[in-house]
């Protein structure tokens, strides 16, 4: 028997995306995706539904989450008045709104985050997790237990793969792989110190989940693996020649510029590239590796969405995507997939 996994990858508010495909192909399989699968892998927001779903949360509860409740997770974090210097894009003006936007401090405290995952998650750790796998990923920033000491990848997790992760709460998992670069402070784990965003080095964590369903043995070889795979979308983003000027510019500032620039340039170019390609690059490797057996759901959006943005219009594209996604050749292969376990 296959085992089966469901994978979400990283990507802020965009988690509304895969969490309402992940309701809608459980409503069109009869419930049959969610009742099946035997486990979970995700990471930054995807480790927030992966998760959730991995204790029991109802994936429409998830959906309202993110549709309902996303300035309550991203809570500004409020710098004293007069503390960030001021920080100008060559060739612009001060802008006093971007003194503060990511240079100083993080844009965004765990406040608001940690009170909702109390809410559904408690004090539950991996140990507490029996019947299905969980794994998450998350950047170790300094780890005294390798030799030399150094910062490691990690992916947490249900099965004592890699390390015993059981008495880690699956809260502070949770927050430790979404700690995001700039966007959100390192998290500290009790006897672990701190971490960041796994998107760092596995925004797409179909992997790490795939190699903790092996070390396991929760499978005994790839071919008896079946994934479906969510991604949060993407749209046409990244440096265009015209948006380059003078190479010799691209410095510190401006790889981290806090605000959209030129005329598909995201805020945070370094970090934004960093997560979406090496999404896209483990997508490609997880594809070759196991063929048909992994389905790839990540919509299109027609403009980029950043992890912190959640207006009306950014839900409206967001919404436009879900349903593009529902009517393509992968969802009908998803259903597929599902209707046969």
């Amino acid at each position: 028997m296959a085992f089966r996994l469901l994978s979400c990858d990283g990507g802020g508010v965009r988690g509304y995306i895969s969490s309402s495909l992940i309701a809608r192909l459980n409503e069109a399989t009869n419930g049959k995706l969610l009742k099946n699968i035997d486990g979970f892998s995700g990471n930054s927001t995807g480790s927030l539904i992966s998760i959730g779903l991995g204790v029991g949360v109802n994936i429409e509860t998830l959906v309202c989450i993110y549709r309902d409740h996303a300035a309550e997770i991203f809570t500004p974090n409020k710098l004293p008045v007069g503390t960030a210097p001021s920080v100008v894009h060559p060739g612009e003006p001060d802008n006093p709104d971007l003194r503060a936007a990511g240079f100083l401090g993080s844009k965004y405290t765990f406040e608001g985050l940690k009170r909702t995952l109390s809410d559904y998650l408690g004090d539950r750790t991996f140990g507490d997790i029996n019947d299905t796998m969980i794994a998450v990923n998350a950047a170790r920033l300094w780890n005294e237990e390798t030799t030399p000491a150094r910062w490691t990848s990690e992916t947490l997790n249900t099965h004592k793969v890699g390390s015993d992760y059981t008495n880690v709460r699956l809260a502070d998992a949770a927050m430790a792989s979404a700690a995001a670069p700039i966007y959100f402070p390192p998290h500290a784990i009790p006897g672990r110190g701190f971490f960041a965003d796994g998107g760092v080095f596995a925004n797409n964590p179909v992997l790490d989940g795939v190699e903790v369903a092996l070390e396991a043995r929760l499978a005994s070889d790839v071919s008896e693996i079946e994934v479906i795979s969510f991604g949060t979308g993407f749209a046409s983003v990244g440096i265009d020649t015209a948006d380059i000027g003078k190479a010799t510019s691209w410095g510190s500032i401006r790889w981290l510029w806090p605000t959209p620039s030129g005329s598909q340039v995201p805020p945070f170019p370094i970090i934004n590239m960093m997560l979406q390609l090496t999404s896209q690059n483990i997508g490609n490797l997880t594809a070759l590796l196991l063929g048909d057996r992994l389905i790839r759901i990540n919509p299109v959006l027609e403009r980029a969405v950043m992890p912190d943005q959640f207006d009306r219009e950014d839900y409206e594209i967001m919404d436009k995507a879900i349903a593009d996604a529902t009517a393509s050749p992968a969802w009908e292969r998803a259903k597929a997939m599902v209707e046969n376990w």
